[in-house]
C-alpha cells in the first residue's frame, strides 16, 4: 500500500455521499487528508492552487455533468490520478471516461465504495498514474533529444555538404595549375626552349614526379567524396591485365628511376580476361605501386606481377617491395582513412594517408579483395584479385556483395537489350557505352553477342518499367548531341526478378543460359583508354 500521505480531493455535491466517503477513508487506514468541494469550478481552483495526490469525482455536480466533467479535471490537473464516483452504473459509459483520461470508475452503491474497494482503486490508480507520469515525461525527453539530433543532424548534414563541395572544388581547381606545371616542366626537360645540363634534367623530372604525386592526392579526394556521396560507380567490363598494366606502366617506371628505384615487370603472357573498370584497376596499381617506390629499401627494387588462379575464377595482381616492412601489430591499420605509418626513410613527401584505402575501395567495386603479406626487415606484398571475365562467376560475387534494401535482401531483376538487326559493330560499340554510362555501382552489363546485352540490375520488378523509360529518354537526349547516326531504340525483354539471397542458383542459371562460359569468350574487349569513356557517350 500507499506510505507516503495521500491528499485527496473529493467532488461531490451530495452530502450523505460525501460523508460516506469520508467514513470509508477513516476506516481504510489511508495516511491522507480530505479535501472537499461541492462544484466543479471550485475544485479546479484547488487544483490550481495545490498538488493532489488523487481526485475523487462525480459525473454530476452542479455546473457540470458527464464526460464532460472528467476532461476538465484532467485538462486542469493532467498528472493528477482520477476516479470516477457515480450512481451511474453504465458499461459504456465507463469506458469512455477511462478513454478520457480517468484510471476508474466505481458505482455508488453498497458494493461499489466500501473502504477496502476505494482503497484498493485509490493504491492501483495512484501507481498507474505514476507509471503514466514517467512514460510521459520520458516521451517529452525522447521527444526533445530526437529534435535536438535532428537539428544537429541538418548541421552536420550543412556542414559535410559544404566540406565535400570545397574538397571537389578545390580538387577541381588543383587540375589547371597542376597541368601547367607539368607542361611547363616537360618542354623545358625535353630541350624545347633551350639545352638544359643533367642535372637540370634530373630536377624537372622531380618536378614531374612530385606533380604526379600531388595528382594522384587529388584523385583520392575526388574519390572520398564520391565514396561518402555515393556517387563513384563502376565501368565494368572485359579487359586484359596487360592493357591495363601497360596504361599506367610508363608513369610508374619514370617515377621509379627519379627515385633510384629498379622497377620490374613480370606479367605473363596468356592471363585470362578479366571483367573490372579499367581505369580504377589501374588506379589501384597507380596507389599500391607509388607507396611501394616510396617504402622501397637501398638499393630500392619494386615488382609488379600477376598470376591466373583459376580454381577460384580470379587473376591476382601484386605489387612487391624491399622495403623494412611492417610490423604485424600495424596491419590491421593500414588500410584505414587517413593513416599513416612513420617509418619511411627514403622520401619526405607526405600525403593524407588515402592511397591504400582508396585502393581497397576501389578493389570492391571491382568485386575483388585485396591482401598485404609482411615481413620486417624483407620487403611487403600488397596484392588484389581481379574477377575473370566468366559472367557466372562475376554473378556469383556480386550477389554475395550486395548490400540489403531497408533491412531486406536486394531484389535482383535480369533484362535482356537488344539492338535492330540493321545495327552494325560501329553502333554496338556507342549503344555500349550507353549502357555502361547508365548503370550504377550495384548493376553489371554483359556483352551477349554482336546485338544483344544481358542487364543484371539491383532492382525489384516494379520500377522496371521506369527504368526502361529513363534510359529511352536518355537515349534520345543522347542523340540530341550526336553527330553520327542516333542510337536506336532499345527492345528490353524482362528475363525474371528474385531476392538476392533465397535464389541465387536460380539467378546464376539465369545468367549461365544467356551468357554461357565459351561464348563470354567470343565477345572483344574494349581496348583501356587515358580517356573516360563516360564522356564518350554523346561523340
Amino acid at each position: 500500500m500507499l506510505k507516503e500521505p495521500v491528499d485527496i480531493l473529493l467532488i461531490e455535491d451530495n452530502p450523505g455521499h460525501m460523508e460516506l466517503v469520508r467514513r470509508c477513508l477513516a476506516r481504510s487506514g489511508m495516511n491522507h487528508t480530505f479535501h472537499c468541494a461541492t462544484r466543479l469550478d471550485g475544485a479546479l481552483a484547488l487544483l490550481a492552487e495545490r498538488q493532489f495526490g488523487v481526485v475523487l469525482s462525480d459525473l454530476s455536480l452542479p455546473d457540470s455533468s458527464g464526460l464532460a466533467t472528467v476532461h476538465r479535471i484532467c485538462e486542469q490537473a493532467p498528472t493528477v490520478p482520477v476516479i470516477v464516483l457515480t450512481s451511474l452504473d453504465n458499461e459504456d459509459t465507463a469506458v469512455s471516461a477511462l478513454d478520457c483520461g480517468a484510471q476508474d470508475y466505481l458505482v455508488k452503491d453498497a458494493d461499489g465504495i466500501t473502504w477496502p474497494r476505494l482503497r484498493q482503486a485509490i493504491h492501483y490508480s495512484v501507481q498507474r498514474q505514476l507509471m503514466r507520469n514517467e512514460k510521459h515525461e520520458l516521451l517529452c525527453q525522447l521527444q526533445e533529444a530526437t529534435q535536438l539530433l535532428e537539428r544537429k543532424n541538418r548541421h552536420l548534414a550543412r556542414l559535410y555538404r559544404t566540406a565535400q563541395e570545397f574538397v571537389d572544388h578545390v580538387s577541381h581547381e588543383f587540375r589547371t595549375p597542376l597541368s601547367i606545371i607539368k607542361e611547363y616542366a616537360s618542354l623545358v626537360r625535353d630541350g624545347i626552349v633551350g639545352d638544359v645540363n643533367g642535372e637540370q634534367w634530373r630536377l624537372l623530372n622531380v618536378i614531374d614526379d612530385r606533380s604526379d604525386d600531388l595528382n594522384t592526392m587529388v584523385d583520392d579526394m575526388l574519390d572520398i567524396s564520391k565514396l561518402k556521396a555515393g556517387l563513384l560507380s563502376g565501368w565494368r567490363k572485359p579487359c586484359t591485365i596487360h592493357e591495363i598494366v601497360q596504361h599506367v606502366l610508363p608513369a610508374l617506371e619514370r617515377k621509379a628511376g627519379t627515385r633510384g628505384v629498379t622497377f620490374e615487370n613480370d606479367i605473363p603472357a596468356g592471363l585470362p580476361t578479366v571483367y573490372c573498370d579499367a581505369e580504377k584497376a589501374g588506379r589501384v596499381i597507380i596507389n599500391l605501386a607509388t607507396n611501394a617506390i616510396k617504402f622501397a629499401g637501398e638499393p630500392g627494387l619494386v615488382r609488379i606481377w600477376a598470376r591466373a588462379q583459376p580454381e577460384a575464377g580470379e587473376v591476382v595482381v601484386g605489387v612487391s617491395d624491399n622495403g623494412s616492412g611492417i610490423d604485424k601489430k600495424h596491419l590491421a591499420k593500414i588500410f584505414r582513412r587517413f593513416s599513416q605509418l612513420d617509418n619511411n626513410v627514403r622520401t619526405s613527401t607526405k600525403g593524407f594517408g588515402l592511397g591504400l584505402s582508396i585502393a581497397k575501395e576501389l578493389t570492391t567495386i571491382n568485386l575483388g579483395a585485396m591482401s598485404v603479406q609482411s615481413e620486417l626487415g624483407r620487403g611487403s606484398t600488397f596484392s588484389f584479385t581481379i574477377p575473370c571475365a566468366i559472367p557466372r562467376e562475376v554473378v556469383s560475387r556480386y550477389l554475395t556483395r550486395l548490400p540489403a534494401r531497408s533491412g531486406h535482401p536486394t531484389p535482383v531483376s535480369v533484362l535482356i537489350a537488344s539492338l535492330p538487326d540493321s545495327a552494325d559493330e560501329s553502333m554496338a560499340r556507342d549503344v555500349g557505352r550507353f549502357l555502361n554510362y547508365l548503370l550504377r555501382r550495384h548493376d553489371l552489363l554483359f556483352r551477349m553477342d554482336v546485338s544483344r546485352w544481358l542487364l543484371v540490375l539491383a532492382v525489384p520488378a516494379v520500377e522496371l518499367p521506369a527504368l526502361i523509360e529513363r534510359i529511352d529518354a536518355m537515349r534520345v537526349d543522347a542523340n540530341r548531341n550526336r553527330p553520327r547516326a542516333p542510337l536506336p531504340t532499345l527492345a528490353f525483354h524482362h528475363d525474371g526478378t528474385w531476392a538476392s539471397d533465397g535464389a541465387p542458383q536460380d539467378i546464376l542459371a539465369r545468367v549461365e543460359h544467356w551468357c554461357p562460359a565459351a561464348a563470354s569468350a567470343v565477345v572483344p574487349c574494349l581496348p583501356v583508354s587515358c580517356q573516360n569513356e563516360k564522356e564518350m557517350v554523346h561523340v
